[in-house]
């Protein structure tokens, strides 16, 4: 009887294990599906985001080819070296224009991908003034929340919690 008591607890754990690798089957592929949909839905919207900026690069462009125009009218050799040169910056934004307006979202991701692995420097490089850019931004803004009024109150709040006035119990505001 103990015999059969220990077949019949294998049974159940072969039937547990079966059952726990069925859902974790179940999961596993439900996660490729959803996987599989995000990726679809952020290629359509790459479609779409990519489509409209080529337009805006594209009209762009021809404001900077009504620029050159113009310049071209006034005299002088600057302006015609000036005119030039928009002329060429215009050819370059019109051709990043008609990229994004062909491209798809998932070429685009593999373009930048490749373009990534090709120049990983550079990419670090315009991380770096990308995030420069960024605290710079930031560092002026908060100097603007915390300039000092002509009557030498803060406009914004005070260090030590007195409510923006100066006084000796040390405000960050001085000056006044």
């Amino acid at each position: 009887m103990s015999s059969a008591m220990h077949g019949t607890d294998e049974g159940v754990a072969q039937q547990a294990k079966s059952d726990l690798g069925d859902a974790a089957s179940a999961v596993q592929d439900k996660a490729v599906e959803l996987q599989q949909q995000g990726r679809s839905k952020l290629g359509d919207v790459l479609d779409e985001r990519t489509t409209q900026a080529g337009g805006q690069s594209r009209q762009v462009a021809s404001v900077l080819r009504t620029s050159g125009s113009q310049l071209r009218l006034k005299e002088g050799s600057n302006s015609v070296q000036v005119a030039g040169m928009t002329d060429a910056a215009a050819e370059r934004v019109e051709r990043f224009g008609v990229y994004l307006e062909q491209v798809s979202g998932d070429e685009l991701l593999r373009d930048a991908e490749a373009f990534a692995r090709r120049r990983p420097w550079m990419v670090a490089g315009m991380g770096l003034l990308a995030g420069l850019a960024a605290s710079r931004f930031l560092k002026a803004s908060a100097e603007r929340r915390y300039t000092v009024t002509a009557s030498g109150r803060a406009q914004q709040g005070s260090w030590a919690g007195n409510g923006g006035s100066t006084g000796s119990h040390g405000s960050y505001a001085t000056g006044g």
